[in-house]
């Protein structure tokens, strides 16, 4: 019996030392350390119930070479302050501190990581406030704050409404910038200021931010803008903003947002656009004459998920098939149930999608499937079917057999000349006839004329004062 109390004694002590252990481990965390080979190395700190910045990292971070590749992960932690990290080796680093409690940064927090080219900061509680310039500086020499080597930040998932105007002005190398999934509602004339002064932006995202429209200077100076995502806002047509990047933009997505229509003023002046994606739009019922007419080099347009679209104007593509560059077509899971032959050259697609609709398998479907090659241009196990009439329902496109469609016969004769031989007798006296009686009608019609012109100059002519009798200029 005596020996029970010293049983308990060594299993609290246990307890006590884990429980200090993992104290500790949240200062000086035991991270994961994967080493590819010298010139690359994966430190991952995720998931270790971090609450602060560690202040020295494992000694093995130090064998990596100069010119190699660092990945540092601090995801699913409880991080709120993000203090000055320690310096770094390598020439790529990557820092992921996504998914934390982060409402705080300090200054100079990445001033020894100068190879830094990748922040992400997503899904925490950072707000306009907490962004400032000094975030991003670089070492002090000379008077002034170097530069730091950042290509991309990921503020996506924050509680930010405004940019500070001078947040970029140590990053000249940002080339990509989410900040998607934030409280924006109104790119304000700050924000603006910010976004132009990343001269070397390439990728923007704004998608789930709340804003309905984009002020027409709010690109201006971001001359490499190649990529902007609109998704999920509450645009009503498409930002006449973009024709600012038109010469350089090639990639647009522009998905969830209450548009009704696209039409020939929607993508006006995007020349250079390579794929174009407008999906899940819930109230987007028709597709306009002339509508993709500007996108003289659009390769990819996706125009799917719109359960209210019914319509595709015949003409949507005119003026592009005489130079015809698109690849892939995908038209899957809208309320379409027929398409013009004409809408665009099937047999051109190298992909196309149609899955998801009512069709209607009648002779103009039948005609674009077989005759013109479109059924050959669906992925395997994507073939679409038919709703509708019930005989066909339930069929694929690609096995319905029409026994009779109309066609239009284009074997003209060819047209002969003109000759007087050609005309019979009683076409000469009928049209001698034709003469005579316009000729009559334009005879009685000038007569009729000239008779009311002399009676209306007659009773407006003056009555000359001295044919008045005398008695009558006297009074």
């Amino acid at each position: 019996m005596a020996q029970k109390p010293f049983k308990v004694l060594v299993i609290l002590c246990v307890l006590i030392s884990t429980s200090y252990g993992r104290e500790g481990n949240k200062e000086n965390p035991v991270c994961d350390i994967s080493i590819r080979d010298t010139d690359n190395l994966t430190l991952n700190c995720s998931r270790k119930d971090i609450t602060t910045i560690p202040t020295s990292w494992p000694a093995e971070i130090n064998n990596i070479e100069q010119a190699g590749d660092v990945l540092i992960t601090f995801f699913y932690n409880n991080i709120v302050n993000v203090t000055q990290l320690p310096e770094v080796p390598g020439n790529k680093i990557a820092i992921i501190l996504k998914s934390n409690k982060i409402s705080e940064i300090e200054n100079d927090a990445f001033r020894n990581i100068h190879g830094m080219v990748y922040l992400d900061l997503s899904n925490n509680s950072i707000t306009g406030e907490v962004l400032r310039s000094e975030i991003f500086q670089g070492p002090y020499k000379d008077g002034i704050y170097s530069k730091i080597a950042l290509e991309t930040l990921n503020l996506g998932h924050n509680e930010i409404h405004s940019l500070d105007r001078y947040l970029f002005q140590y990053t000249p190398n940002l080339t990509r910038l989410y900040l998607n999934n934030n409280p924006i509602e109104t790119l304000d004339h700050v924000t603006i200021l910010a976004l132009s002064s990343a001269v070397n932006l390439e990728v923007l995202d704004l998608s789930s931010t709340e804003i309905d429209s984009i002020p027409l200077n709010a690109f201006r100076g971001l001359e490499k803008l190649q990529h902007i995502d609109l998704s999920n806002n509450k645009f009503v047509t498409v930002p006449e903003s973009l024709r600012l990047v038109g010469s350089t933009l090639k990639y647009l997505t522009f998905n969830k947002n209450p548009i009704v229509e696209l039409n020939d003023d929607s993508f006006m002046d995007l020349s250079n656009l390579i794929e174009l994606e407008v999906a899940e739009n819930e109230y987007l019922e028709e597709i306009k004459r002339s509508t993709f007419t500007p996108l003289k080099n659009l390769r990819v347009l996706r125009i799917s998920h719109n359960k209210n679209l019914r319509y595709i104007n015949h003409n949507a593509f005119r003026g592009m098939k005489d130079k015809w560059t698109l690849k892939e077509v995908y038209l899957d899971d809208n309320h379409l149930n027929e398409l013009s032959t004409d809408l665009l050259p099937w047999n051109k697609l190298e992909v196309l999608g149609m899955t998801g609709n009512n069709w209607l398998c009648n002779c103009d479907l039948n005609n674009i499937v077989t005759s013109q090659g479109a059924g050959t241009k669906f992925k395997p196990g994507e073939i679409p079917y038919c709703a509708e009439p019930m005989k066909f329902s339930g069929i694929y496109v690609t096995n319905i057999t029409i026994p009779f469609c109309p066609t239009l016969d284009h074997t003209f004769a060819t047209k002969k000349g003109f000759s007087l031989s050609d005309m019979k007798p009683k076409h000469v006296l009928w049209s001698i006839f034709g003469v005579a009686m316009v000729a009559a009608f334009g005879l009685v019609l000038g007569l009729f004329i000239n008779k009311i012109t002399l009676y209306i100059k007659y009773r407006n002519q003056p009555v000359p004062y001295g044919l008045l009798p005398s008695d009558t200029v006297n009074a």
